[in-house]
């Protein structure tokens, strides 16, 4: 299966690296897919102010395995995602439309599978909190993004690409790589991206949805409990001995949980599982049966319905 690796700190080093996969030539900062693969291109934009910006659009000739996350410590990524995913349950269309935005963290890790006749289209957007510091004028107000922001990256909660933010981002897709001033039409477009996303985070941290009006204290706590999740052991998280760990009755916990993180405390859970099942067997090292029993499945079967739900493919797949 081909794999996309969009991890990376430097976009136009990852450019590069997928150049050399794909065994094609880099021009304009941009490579074109080769059609075995599929129809698409991807762009890499480096602005003056060192904000880097990596594009995606490809329509998928065959199977391919996406990897995102793991950027430096202090780094995040602000990500502008739409899939139509083939899907051959679905009657109507025969495929499933699924778009968002997100912003992850050093800490974030996804695998994806997207199957052929499926077409994606990403705009990512590399910063650090330095950067966002200096450039967009929130220097006065980054205590109280130091706190949101980690949390917010680690939960990879979504929300939905508008309307706005698609209109900012066919602009970038037509912009004239000829166009002497394409330079400016770019940052003043990636700025407007960044602007909205982070003017909606802050009216969020003034006026906080949920039950619970939480402190810093109690966003740390729920860190911590955030932590022993990402580390899946061979049974699922006592709800109580988590509740015990972070001071908190069970009730708010859960609660809580959902508030920050946007999944239930088991959801989260599972997920980290099905990621971790995930990088097992694409190692190569570890049989389907293996995996599942590290991962604290009795039933080789369950393991198998979870992850094919999780990801689309069976297990089994990722070892051929």
């Amino acid at each position: 299966m081909v794999v996309f690796n969009l991890s990376h700190n430097n976009y136009q080093t990852l450019l590069q690296n997928f150049a050399r996969q794909l065994k094609v030539k880099p021009e304009n900062n941009s490579i074109v897919i080769p059609p075995d693969i599929g129809e698409g291109i991807i762009k890499v934009i480096q602005l003056p102010n060192g904000l880097q910006t990596l594009m995606v659009k490809i329509n998928f000739h065959k199977d391919v395995l996406i990897k995102s996350g793991n950027t430096n410590q202090g780094d995040y990524v602000l990500n502008f995602d739409e899939s139509e995913i083939h899907d051959e349950k679905n009657t109507d269309s025969g495929k499933t439309i699924n778009s968002f935005v997100r912003l992850t963290g050093a800490s974030f890790k996804h695998w994806e599978v997207v199957k052929k006749k499926s077409a994606v289209q990403y705009v990512k957007i590399l910063f650090s909190k330095e950067w966002l510091s200096n450039y967009i004028g929130l220097r006065e107000k980054m205590s109280l993004f130091e706190k949101y922001i980690p949390v917010k990256s680690d939960a990879a909660e979504k929300e939905k690409l508008n309307e706005e933010y698609r209109r900012i981002i066919n602009e970038l897709w037509v912009i004239n790589n000829d166009d002497p001033l394409q330079n400016i039409y770019n940052n003043n477009r990636i700025l407007l991206l960044v602007e909205q996303f982070f003017t909606k985070m802050h009216a969020e941290m003034l006026n906080p949805k949920g039950k619970y009006k939480l402190t810093a204290d109690d966003v740390l706590k729920l860190k911590k409990v955030e932590a022993i999740l990402k580390s899946p052991g061979k049974s699922p998280p006592d709800i109580a001995a988590l509740a015990k760990k972070a001071f908190m009755t069970k009730v708010k916990l859960s609660h809580a949980f959902k508030q920050v993180y946007g999944t239930s405390i088991y959801s989260y859970y599972q997920n980290q599982r099905m990621q971790k099942s995930h990088e097992l067997l694409s190692t190569g090292n570890f049989s389907v049966k293996e995996v599942s029993e590290k991962l604290g499945y009795t039933n080789l079967s369950n393991f198998v319905l979870a992850f094919t739900k999780q990801f689309d493919t069976a297990p089994k797949s990722l070892l051929e």
